[in-house]
């Protein structure tokens, strides 16, 4: 969505970075607050709403002790979930769309088609629906199955950020991305990569890339472990082998198709003259 906004070199970053840090200060203000009022962890676990997986619920019950004010104060909480529900159907569904135009999945043609009336990517946006409402029915039949399909999706999402900054640790370690008073009276090609106005510069650049390799190394591996020591079939995350199929599974339709037909995210502007 940054080929969207004005600015975007500037903005998303700083976007990012402040919205990494508000949301970390409120949730480790959360995470103590609820540590604080759970006395015994076990109880809440036992409780009714923590047989059926939302022991938060107990938490809130045993702080406020009343049921009226618990209610309340798990409504907000549901209706918090909702409208992120709204945000993330519209990143997810806009993401899809961007991947249909680049011809970058299976049935693209339908994935990039946008509504002339409402000029939403419709067809996107009922596939993230439905997939969506597909993992709330396969919670409901199987919790192992659920805590599979969540280390994937954990797993798959840092692997996107770790092989982002894997290449561009790579990439300063080389020195191939130029300084923009380097690009001064030359033409930025579309294969350059020069840098923009937010990054950290220099050995400090590296030490942070560096670190966020390693943390999401780390993170990637410890999603694939189970949640027992000595797991039998039932209780066995197997979600690198479903990971495994998955990529198996990508690459033979890239190598089959997709390398005829996808040639890289669709660049919208032409290069430009830098002064």
């Amino acid at each position: 969505m940054a080929e969207e906004t004005k600015g975007a070199d500037y903005v998303i970053p700083w976007c990012i970075v402040s919205t990494s840090a508000l949301n970390g200060l409120l949730g480790l203000g959360t995470l103590l607050s609820m540590l604080y009022v759970t006395p015994n962890i076990d109880a809440v676990l036992e409780s009714p709403s923590g047989q059926l997986g939302y022991p938060f619920m107990q938490v809130v019950l045993d702080s406020v002790g009343s049921y009226a004010g618990a209610t309340v104060m798990i409504c907000i909480v549901i209706s918090m979930f909702t409208f992120a529900c709204i945000a993330f159907l519209a990143t997810a569904s806009r993401i899809v769309f961007a991947f249909g135009r680049d011809k970058g999945l299976p049935f693209w043609q339908t994935m990039a088609t946008v509504h002339p009336k409402t000029t939403l990517p419709n067809y996107a946006i009922w596939i993230i629906t439905a997939v969506a409402c597909l993992f709330g029915v396969i919670n409901l039949g199987s919790s192992t199955a659920f805590n599979i399909i969540l280390s994937i999706t954990v797993s798959t999402l840092y692997s996107s950020y770790t092989i982002t900054e894997m290449l561009l640790l790579w990439r300063r370690i080389r020195g191939d991305i130029r300084k923009p008073n380097e690009m001064k009276g030359s033409t930025w090609q579309a294969n350059e990569l020069v840098w923009g106005p937010f990054h950290v510069p220099g050995v400090w650049g590296v030490a942070l890339n560096a670190f966020a390799v390693c943390y999401g190394t780390i993170v990637i591996v410890f999603c694939y472990f189970p949640a027992t020591v000595s797991p039998d079939p039932a209780t066995m995350n197997w979600a690198c082998l479903i990971m495994a199929v998955v990529i198996f599974f990508a690459v033979a339709y890239y190598l089959m198709y997709a390398n005829k037909v996808y040639k890289g995210p669709v660049v919208e502007i032409s290069p430009y003259q830098i002064s």
